[in-house]
């Protein structure tokens, strides 16, 4: 546990001294995600239309005489209500994952603070979150020593990095460019939270 932190101590120092280091770049325009929203509206589009049809075209087959009757109205509103929430769910799974998102991560405050700047609802431009840098983790490792940054990982394409206990991951994604996988590991990788880290 000692070795660990001495081993923190030694990575934190190479940002003394400096205003600000990028430590990870996507590489992307801020407008990359633009098409988000278009997608999440067109899809949840598709669901209004299929339960409009299941509201109108549900049937129910009469076992005597073979005949297809509508079906009651509460067998139509929950037919109906499932696939407007299968809609809503998917639609909102996409907007999560784009504002999730990381597109820059900056070291400021010679290494006490991070900035996480992450995409907007809307896909176009980036806000900024700051954390000290004491409180974030990830479960994961991200230097693997394969692909051509050592941090390429066979069917998991992102690297996800924690602000607090309970908090939903930043993602970033395997195949931006990492200031120093190792140092990132040295400094994040825990199997839990930090105590004190802060939820959001």
């Amino acid at each position: 546990m000692q070795s660990g932190a001495v081993a923190r101590r030694k990575a934190l120092a190479q940002f003394r001294d400096r205003g600000e280091v990028v430590v990870y770049d996507r590489g992307l325009k801020d407008t990359h995600y633009s098409w988000g929203p278009w997608v999440a509206a067109g899809q949840m589009l598709m669901w209004i239309n299929f339960a409009d049809f299941y509201w109108r075209y549900t049937m129910d087959k009469d076992e005597d005489t073979g005949e297809l009757t509508p079906a009651p109205l509460w067998k139509r509103a929950c037919i109906s209500g499932i696939a407007l929430a299968a809609g809503a769910s998917i639609g909102a799974g996409l907007l999560h994952f784009v504002t999730r998102s990381v597109a820059r991560m900056r070291v400021v405050d010679n290494g006490a603070t991070v900035v996480l700047e992450t995409y907007r609802l809307s896909g176009r431009g980036t806000r900024a979150a700051r954390f000290p840098i004491a409180a974030l983790y990830s479960r994961d490792t991200l230097h693997t020593g394969s692909g051509p940054n050592g941090v390429s990982k066979p069917g998991l394409p992102q690297y996800s990095i924690y602000a607090g206990s309970g908090s939903y991951a930043y993602i970033m994604n395997r195949d931006g460019a990492f200031h120093s996988p190792k140092t990132f590991d040295t400094l994040f990788h825990r199997d839990q939270a930090p105590q004190g880290a802060a939820k959001k």
